[in-house]
């Protein structure tokens, strides 16, 4: 499941988990910050399966260190330990590092695909959203994937992203043979609060199925303490990680609108549509999102989101949350 009130509202306070990272080490040039979010969450459904405690706690580092005066060096950790009793675990969500400058920065490691800058236009909820733009955690380079070679540059409003993963694991040929990924993206945005954005992600798939394709076109309006989004995808095979689709065409609508009332409150509805097409049409994601948003100060917030299914079969959600940040 992710990488502005409202872009740079919304998810910079509701997604960012650096928003209230602290300095621990600056020295000769060289710098490291720290910041982490505790979350106590809980998922109440008709779906046993959805039910439940949800809580986790994120800790990351941010290294930086000058090599020149047109040259630094980085380093980026980011970890996750899932807190519900029914689910377990340590998860590393990012560890790469690399180089950076004028010319922008060239990293290597587990870090989102290019891909993702385009998805963010409509990825501002805290847990749901996103399920149609074709990104996906270890989804053929799309989101946090590990063995990535990344290029990321903004110059006057423009921001350029490419990436290339050098070995899908995700994706197990029977050879033994290593399956990559590679996506580019570009965003543009204009001084009056409106930006652009189109990326396209393929990935290998399985030997003897097509490879998964997918592109992204999205559009955004952040003023006036509005946040509104488009994003439409098409592309095919995306959908199953493994790389064992083949001959399945997506189309994908998300869209958002926020309202930040500037007292510490904000809301947003959210709209994700994913339709497949295997030579009969079928509805694989159709939901609403209310979310409302309050924040105490800088370091803690308490939120609520409520999904509405609108798929036969599938039960509506609803996660209440409080959240720290450091």
């Amino acid at each position: 499941m992710k990488k502005t009130v409202l872009a740079s509202a919304l998810i910079t306070a509701f997604v960012s988990g650096s928003a209230a990272a602290a300095n621990v080490y600056d020295k000769d040039g060289a710098t490291v910050d720290l910041y982490g979010r505790a979350v106590g969450m809980y998922y109440s459904s008709d779906d046993n399966s959805e039910k439940g405690d949800q809580s986790y706690f994120r800790f990351g580092a941010k290294a930086k260190s000058e090599i020149n005066s047109n040259l630094y060096g980085l380093g980026v950790y980011e970890t996750e330990v899932n807190a519900s009793a029914k689910d377990e675990g340590l998860e590393t969500r990012k560890a790469y590092a690399g180089l950076g400058g004028n010319f922008g920065e060239a990293t290597y490691g587990r870090q989102e695909g290019s891909f993702t800058l385009i998805s963010d236009y409509t990825d501002t909820l805290e847990e749901f959203g996103a399920d149609a733009s074709g990104t996906g955690t270890d989804r053929f380079g799309t989101g946090k994937t590990s063995s990535v070679l990344k290029y990321a540059g903004e110059f006057s409003g423009l921001t350029v992203e490419a990436s290339y993963q050098l070995d899908n694991n995700a994706v197990e040929q029977v050879d033994g043979d290593t399956s990559t990924s590679y996506g580019v993206a570009a965003s543009y945005a204009l001084p009056v609060g409106v930006k652009f954005g189109a990326g396209y992600n393929s990935g290998e798939g399985l030997d003897g199925t097509d490879d998964a394709e997918v592109t992204a076109l999205s559009v955004a309006y952040d003023a006036n303490n509005i946040y509104a989004a488009l994003l439409y995808s098409m592309g095919e095979n995306w959908k199953d990680k493994s790389g064992a689709e083949t001959g399945t065409d997506y189309d994908g609508y998300e869209a958002v609108v926020g309202y930040n009332f500037g007292n510490g409150f904000s809301a947003q509805a959210v709209y994700n549509y994913l339709e497949a097409d295997t030579g009969t049409t079928s509805d694989v994601e159709d939901y609403f999102v209310l979310g409302a948003y309050y924040k105490f100060n800088k370091n803690l917030r308490t939120y609520a989101e409520y999904k509405a299914d609108q798929i036969d079969g599938n039960e509506d959600v609803l996660a209440i949350a409080i959240r720290y940040d450091f």
